[in-house]
């Protein structure tokens, strides 16, 4: 192993005498499309007539996302980081494209399929960026500062989301990611040096180097994530649990997903999931903290709003000002726990508590009642985004703490897949508890009322589908389902504050001790 010292010098005086524009072009590219899109999902929804889909607005983006996550790890691991980034953010552009020309609900559900493609490669590829040009110690404070602009654009995604869905067409949400993605394209092959990858791709034959990226697992992963994702999607909404199209697709799913974690016992280091990196307890304990981060991240991000508007009977942009002090919160406290980590060096005690927090605010929101005040609202929401703020970065800051440089695209791209295939699951489980327990209360309520009429409208077109009299009704009925989805985003927040108990207390200033694979000090 180079010496991690003389490394970390080297890259340190990289980064100053470039005066970190690597930092500048990777800013754009976090303007993504995350947080546009929830406000406009009400709009969407309307346009195409779809509630039973609204959750793959989100799944579609997130399964690529999460599925593809591992294996760009592999790739970032034997490629000049440069230009696999480069051909990701093309992807990405190409998805806002489907998205945006979208005739149908189907058709849109592509577009953020691809783009979810682009992003899982822009995810770890900015990441890996950093390792490049930055030493250990300073990494947790830029990472805020990149934080800092993702949360301006967190703040401005509900803001332009909302005036695009009310004013123009929820088409320019998308539209929007052309400019950007070209300036931030220009700017990466101008200014970004080309780095060697970490690892030398294998001078041996064909075949060998096809079996370091791991064919077999990709094959095995990739489809054990759709068909569990489907299931998730139908069960407890038009089909029973134990119905065969359920249960045909969810063995399956299972079956295949033990058979990629069988695959990556039998391949070894040659796999996508090296068994010795799980092996580490920081890895281990980091990436379930990020499935249960990740997951309360995206149910929170994409059902408050839709709570707003169809609870509440705000506009999009009344929804995204509302927002506000959930994502300023959230910005304000990932910079100063970057901060703080680089100045103390442990990460440990910000994710506990930051984890704890977010449960404290989930449980909050499950509260929410169809007349609660804008004050309590807006409190859960900083309480949920301060806790937020702690931990989003903390499980980053552990893979490149306790591993070598060669293994941190790997490690990386671990920690992100649990966070965005937790996300992928949990939304779908979200839709199904949000609209079974719709049903429930409205069988119980309102017996009369023909629940397919209020499935089949938008989420926020209620009024329209029932009188005035039952309106009330639905609305607690409603907003009772977005209550339990609240508690579903409480539960996760519980499972990454117990995994972040057991997370090592290492130091990002003590890089030569903390960076060697296998040490275990539980």
């Amino acid at each position: 192993m180079p010496d991690e010292k003389q490394d970390s010098e080297e890259r340190g005086v990289a980064a100053r005498r470039e005066e970190y524009p690597s930092k500048k072009v990777l800013l754009p590219i976090v303007l993504s499309d995350r947080t546009i899109i929830g406000v406009a999902v009400p709009a969407i929804s309307n346009e195409f007539g779809s509630f039973d889909d609204i959750s793959w607005y989100e799944s579609a983006y997130l399964l690529t996302f999460a599925a593809l996550q591992l294996p760009v790890g592999k790739i970032y691991t034997f490629f000049r980081a440069k230009w696999v980034f480069s051909l990701f953010v093309v992807i990405f552009q190409v998805g806002s494209v489907i998205s945006a020309t979208a005739p149908s609900s189907a058709a849109f559900i592509v577009g953020r399929g691809v783009a979810g493609i682009g992003c899982a490669g822009l995810s770890t590829g900015g990441q890996v960026i950093f390792v490049d040009i930055l030493p250990l110690e300073k990494r947790p404070k830029y990472q805020g500062l990149l934080a800092a602009t993702f949360g301006v654009a967190a703040v401005a995604g509900p803001l332009l989301g909302g005036v695009f869905a009310t004013k123009t067409t929820w088409r320019w949400c998308f539209w929007i990611n052309l400019p950007i993605g070209a300036l931030a394209l220009v700017m990466l092959l101008l200014l970004l040096p080309s780095r060697p990858a970490p690892k030398k791709r294998s001078e041996k034959s064909f075949a060998h180097k096809i079996r370091e990226f791991d064919p077999v697992g990709t094959l095995l992963l990739i489809p054990g994530l759709i068909l569990l994702l489907l299931a998730l999607q139908w069960g407890g909404e038009e089909n029973a649990w134990g119905s065969h199209k359920v249960l045909g697709t969810l063995v399956p799913g299972l079956v295949l997903l033990l058979s990629f974690a069988a695959s990556q016992a039998w391949i070894g280091d040659n796999g996508t999931v090296p068994p010795r990196l799980l092996r580490q307890r920081s890895i281990a304990t980091a990436s379930v903290a990020s499935l249960g981060v990740g997951s309360a991240l995206i149910i929170v991000t994409f059902y408050l709003p839709i709570w707003y508007q169809a609870i509440q009977g705000l506009s999009a942009v009344d929804a995204g000002v509302r927002m506000l002090a959930y994502f300023i919160g959230t910005v304000v406290f990932v910079i100063g726990s970057g901060a703080a980590v680089s100045k103390l060096g442990y990460y440990t005690p910000w994710l506990m508590a930051g984890t704890a927090l977010m449960a404290v605010g989930c449980g909050l929101l499950a509260t929410l009642r169809v007349s609660s005040p804008d004050a309590h609202v807006i409190g859960f929401q900083i309480l949920f985004g301060a806790g937020l703020g702690f931990s989003l970065a903390q499980p980053i800051n552990a893979v490149q703490t306790v591993l070598p440089r060669e293994d941190i695209p790997t490690g990386l791209t671990m920690v992100n897949f649990m966070k965005f295939v937790g996300g992928t699951i949990f939304v779908s489980v979200s839709q199904g508890v949000l609209t079974s327990t719709l049903r429930s209360e409205l069988r119980r309520s309102v017996p009369d009322l023909d629940i397919s009429a209020i499935l089949g409208q938008g989420a926020t077109d209620l009024s329209q589908a029932v009188s005035n009299d039952q309106l009330p009704l639905v609305l607690v009925a409603y907003n009772m389902g977005l209550r339990h989805v609240f508690y579903c985003a409480m539960a996760v927040s519980c499972l990454a504050f117990a995994a972040s108990c057991f997370l090592e207390w290492r130091t990002v200033k003590q890089q030569q001790e903390n960076a060697q694979v296998g040490h275990d000090s539980a």
